[in-house]
């Protein structure tokens, strides 16, 4: 094979990220080209995945893995990298982009078009001067497709390319050199290498009909980021000031990017469609559901075949942090690297933090009201519903929309929630499971709770992000960490803390940790080490590495994610034996189970685990041997394959959901 393009893709460590970057590569590889990845000295887990992934490549990518022996920082890997190569084509790719169908050949027309262009920048979601909105109820694929038909493609100048995915032509790095390794761990080099081309007589131009998704941050570890910006930028500016504050005045004055801006702010509007009940008819047909007023669902195939890459929309209450919503944005980014056109409809609050604590690849569809939402719903090939409050307009939608298949994706028990405060809501719930037939468990325990009402369920089982959980192999503390939700009876907080109080008593010299929101320590009769709130995944990842014991009494877990998140990180457990837990949870095997409404039981099995160190390595290793089970590229594979059997859909010519 002769690679018409090299991908040099610089990686140290966010392995997550560069897992999802190296599949976007193998997905949608369309030209020959050779995968150059430069392993920066990562952690034992990254590179080990780095080298699993690679393996798997297909024919069309000749995959070469480097490591470096020590950390060299990101300028000297990307420079060994493009050494690596020959191809006329070389393309620096951050290992927190995905590249998006038919991006290679785009570049490769682009170069064709003129033999002074010497670097191409796409636009992104976050770039400099070649930043775009991501729209709500945009996706990658949708904002691909959006780009390529409202953007010029004209290929203006631009005069200075954001790195993410900097394309350069060869002739051009055999003429000015190579990156400036001045520059350190990277910031303002690509301003230098663009400025250095500018003097040469080279052009430096967007092409404004290509879209590259690019989380932002991810490449470079936040320790340290600002003083080695603030480091670089002086540098930069005793070089180039005058030169770089031209380039800077003339593209305010021209932003070739603004116009291709607003046209895709108004193309994704969600304006009401036409034809549909004005709102207060959806509210009164809502209600009529919730009543069980409503006739039978009428069963018919749905208007239309799906596309190539099926829509599927998941309704949410809200987008929030709390572990089913998680799962809810996990299962929609993997549907997508599965090539799915998949995304959330939601009538309640977005937090936006949502967006940076995880790399999202869509943007939700946010509607002011459930009237609204099911007024304006997006065209779909199928609709899932998710909590049990969601099932209602979803079926009003379906009531509108003849035809229009369904999913119920049921995390837990629902009706259970309300016991005997609030039967009218417990009865709402109850009543969900009747409405959609084909419905989603994560466990067997939730399969057996709803064959009473003649759905046709099916078990996929919850996906981890194990590229966030896994054990970093340090040593551990003698540390009990134990989630604190005291808002919810079911967390059971009271029971928390009076185990720490007699293992205070008994074992000081065991540190009591708590992580979770709605927690001040100093009103605590006894020591505690508080994580808090703890939002983003590596931060809960790196409280369970300096854990010896998890601790979970929930009077009852649907599923326990909690748990699982331990054993993937090497920590021993101790939980509920109520619920769903017991999916994965096997007593004296990869855990010990207990009565959560008994503190005596509790400190026991906690101290038995902290004493007896062969017993607390058996159930660590098979902990890991079972958390290796859910993994969220797993989850994604078999949903989708779920998904194209409702639809009747053949499987995918390739299976880009392959997590290796």
């Amino acid at each position: 094979m002769n690679p018409a393009i090299d991908l040099v893709v610089p990686v140290f460590n966010s392995p997550h990220h560069a897992r999802a970057c190296l599949r976007s590569i193998f997905t949608h590889a369309d030209v020959p080209c050779r995968l150059i990845v430069v392993d920066d000295c990562s952690d034992d887990h990254t590179a080990g995945m780095l080298r699993e992934l690679m393996a798997a490549a297909p024919d069309a990518v000749e995959a070469r893995y480097l490591r470096n022996e020590q950390n060299l920082g990101y300028l000297r890997s990307v420079n060994r990298g493009i050494r690596e190569g020959g191809a006329p084509v070389v393309v620096l790719v951050n290992s927190d982009t995905l590249l998006t169908p038919g991006a290679l050949n785009r570049v490769l027309s682009g170069f064709g078009r003129d033999p002074k262009i010497g670097v191409i920048n796409p636009v992104s979601n976050w770039a400099n001067w070649t930043r775009i909105p991501f729209p709500d109820g945009a996706n990658i694929y949708s904002l691909t497709d959006a780009v390529r038909r409202l953007g010029s493609g004209k290929l203006p100048d631009i005069r200075n390319a954001s790195g993410f995915f900097f394309a350069m032509r060869r002739e051009l790095i055999q003429d000015i050199g190579d990156f400036d390794e001045a520059y350190g761990f990277g910031y303002w080099e690509e301003t230098d290498f663009c400025m250095r081309a500018l003097a040469k007589g080279w052009r430096v131009v967007v092409d404004d009909s290509l879209y590259i998704f690019h989380h932002g941050w991810g490449s470079f570890q936040e320790e340290g980021r600002n003083e080695n910006m603030r480091r670089n930028r002086e540098i930069f500016m005793a070089r180039w000031q005058k030169p770089f504050a031209e380039a800077e005045a003339w593209w305010k004055r021209n932003d070739p990017v603004k116009p291709l801006s607003g046209a895709l702010e108004r193309a994704f509007s969600a304006a009401p469609a036409a034809g549909m009940p004005n709102e207060s008819r959806i509210r009164d047909r809502i209600e009529a559901l919730r009543s069980g007023a409503s006739p039978a669902l009428r069963e018919g195939a749905a208007s239309g075949r799906p596309a190539e890459r099926p829509r599927v929309i998941y309704v949410l209450p809200a987008v929030a942090l709390y572990g089913g919503i998680i799962s809810v944005l996990q299962v929609v980014n993997e549907l997508i690297l599965n090539g799915f056109d998949a995304n959330i409809a939601t009538y309640g609050r977005v937090d936006d933090e949502m967006f940076r604590m995880f790399p999202m690849y869509f943007r939700p569809w946010r509607f002011e009201s459930m009237e609204q939402m099911v007024r304006c719903f997006p065209q779909c090939d199928l609709v899932v519903a998710t909590a049990w409050e969601t099932v209602y307009p979803v079926t009003a939608l379906r009531e509108m929309r003849p035809g229009l298949p369904a999913v119920y994706f049921v995390q837990d028990f629902e009706p259970d929630f309300y016991g005997d405060d609030r039967p009218d809501l417990a009865q709402l719930a109850d009543r969900t499971y009747y409405l959609i037939a084909d419905q989603i468990v994560k466990t067997r325990w939730l399969a057996r709770k709803l064959k009473p009402y003649g759905g046709r369920v099916r078990r996929i089982p919850l996906g981890l992000n194990l590229d966030f959980f896994h054990d970093e192999g340090k040593p551990r503390p003698r540390q009990i960490l134990s989630l604190a939700r005291p808002t919810s009876a079911r967390r059971n907080f009271p029971m928390v803390c009076e185990v720490y109080r007699r293992i205070h008593a008994l074992r000081p010299d065991i540190t009591l940790a708590l992580y979770g929101g709605g927690i001040d320590p100093a009103t605590l009769d006894f020591p505690v080490r508080y994580y808090g709130k703890l939002g983003e995944m590596r931060e809960v990842a790196r409280a369970l590495n300096e854990t010896l014991v998890l601790l979970d009494c929930s009077t009852f877990q649907g599923f326990g994610r909690p748990g699982l998140e331990a054993m993937a990180c090497g920590a021993a457990a101790v939980l509920t034996r109520e619920g769903g837990i017991t999916q994965y949870a096997k007593h004296r095997w990869n855990c010990l189970l207990i009565d959560p409404e008994d503190p005596e039981d509790i400190v026991s099995a906690l101290l038995e685990i902290v004493d007896n160190a062969p017993l607390r390595e058996r159930l660590v290793a098979n902990g890991k041997s079972t958390a290796a089970d859910y993994a969220t590229w797993l989850e994604g594979r078999r949903t989708a394959a779920l998904f194209r059997e409702l639809l009747g859909l053949a499987p995918p010519a390739s299976d880009g959901g392959s997590g290796v």
